[in-house]
């Protein structure tokens, strides 16, 4: 379980980021086809193409399942504790609320919550960034985006995709959706060349 400083950093996290939905609250979720699989997997260096992409979704839970029906409305966020409000109240009355205006790292809540994070999950490293499109561009240039280098992207998307992309200095290429929201592979395909 992670502790109050991770907890009070996640809620600043959750007051100061913006929550969007597209998908209405239940509609069939569709599970990456065999297809779809081989033209993610072949699109990671082809042509100056450079393409992020999720890993493959699993397998359905039971064979009789059709489909998934989401009941929980994704609209919605789930509430914040009083004492996470308390805490998230108490560090912005502080101004402490970033990693840089504190004495030192021990000091800092981020600091903090990333350590319990890496301690909780077993990784060596965690950076905690302020937002979706500034992990997105972090994960661009891991990936070794360069100027000019074409970016694949689902074409149904938020507006922190293509602007993580274009602040990469990356091109982005609209790939059609399917039924489920999952890139087509035959627009896929037609992009990729």
């Amino acid at each position: 379980m992670l502790r109050n400083h991770c907890r009070t950093a996640l809620v600043l996290v959750a007051i100061a980021a913006t929550s969007t939905s597209f998908a209405p609250t239940s509609h069939k979720l569709s599970q990456a086809s065999p297809r779809s699989t081989r033209f993610l997997s072949a699109a990671a260096n082809n042509g100056g193409v450079t393409m992020v992409a999720a890993p493959p979704a699993p397998a359905p839970a039971a064979a009789t399942t059709a489909f998934t029906v989401m009941k929980k409305n994704i609209k919605q966020a789930d509430p914040v504790p009083q004492s996470g409000i308390d805490q998230a109240v108490e560090l912005m009355q502080k101004g402490a609320m970033y990693r840089y205006n504190v004495p030192d790292a021990e000091s800092s809540v981020v600091s903090i919550c990333e350590k319990e994070i890496t301690e909780y999950t077993g990784h060596k490293y965690c950076v905690a960034l302020n937002s979706c499109g500034s992990a997105l561009f972090l994960a661009l240039l891991c990936a070794g985006v360069q100027p000019g280098d074409k970016v694949l992207t689902n074409a149904f998307t938020f507006t922190a995709v293509p602007s993580a992309i274009q602040h990469a200095q990356g091109k982005a290429v609209y790939v059609e959706t399917e039924e489920g929201f999952r890139i087509d592979p035959d627009d896929l395909e037609k992009k990729m060349i």
